[in-house]
């Protein structure tokens, strides 16, 4: 079976603070992801090639497919992106470990090619993986195996939990756009 390894995006030294002003510097507090890691833009991301995802991809971009490299279309790219920049924050849809239907271009969606040249298809897999649903299965038996058990509760505090603001998400470098958290704007003032 595969191994996998997550390594730190960064040495801790060189991430920034949630005391740093991020892109918003000086617009408000302080945090250390301008996005949030679960949205509906990101859903769209990594579902494009399943209906009803594919037509709601495609009225997000004003009728058309976005742009061939910002799509999803190579898990070691995508990995890549994110262990690489704290820019990249992207959650796994549960699809992943369940679905391997939405890594090929089974309705053959013309979804252009990279400005490197490489045709947007089936999402490229990683070398060790022999076929989607061969990743789907080890992915899946890594969630459920001892040492995602071992550690759920870490992401539970992060997401749901005592990390997910305050000091605890300070010290965690867990602090997101102030506006990606509930409560942040009085609807009531936008409708009047």
């Amino acid at each position: 079976s595969a191994a996998l390894r997550v390594r730190p995006a960064s040495p801790p030294a060189a991430r920034p603070s949630a005391g740093d002003k991020g892109p918003g510097s000086g617009c408000g507090p302080a945090y250390h992801f301008g996005t949030h890691y679960s949205s509906a833009g990101l859903v769209l991301h990594f579902l494009v090639r399943l209906e009803p995802f594919t037509a709601l991809a495609r009225q997000l971009q004003g009728g058309r497919f976005d742009v061939a490299d910002r799509l999803f279309w190579s898990v070691r790219k995508t990995w890549a992106g994110c262990v690489q920049s704290m820019a990249e924050v992207k959650e796994l849809t549960p699809e992943w470990y369940c679905n391997p239907a939405f890594l090929r271009n089974s309705n053959r969606l013309h979804l252009g090619h990279t400005q490197a040249g490489t045709e947007v298809g089936d999402v490229e897999l990683p070398p060790w993986a022999r076929s989607p649903a061969h990743l789907v299965q080890t992915l899946r038996r890594a969630l459920e195996g001892e040492y995602a058990s071992a550690l759920l509760h870490c992401w539970i505090d992060l997401i749901f939990g005592h990390l997910q603001r305050g000091r605890g998400a300070e010290e965690h470098l867990n602090v997101f756009f102030p506006l990606t958290y509930e409560g942040a704007v009085d609807l009531a003032d936008l409708e009047r």
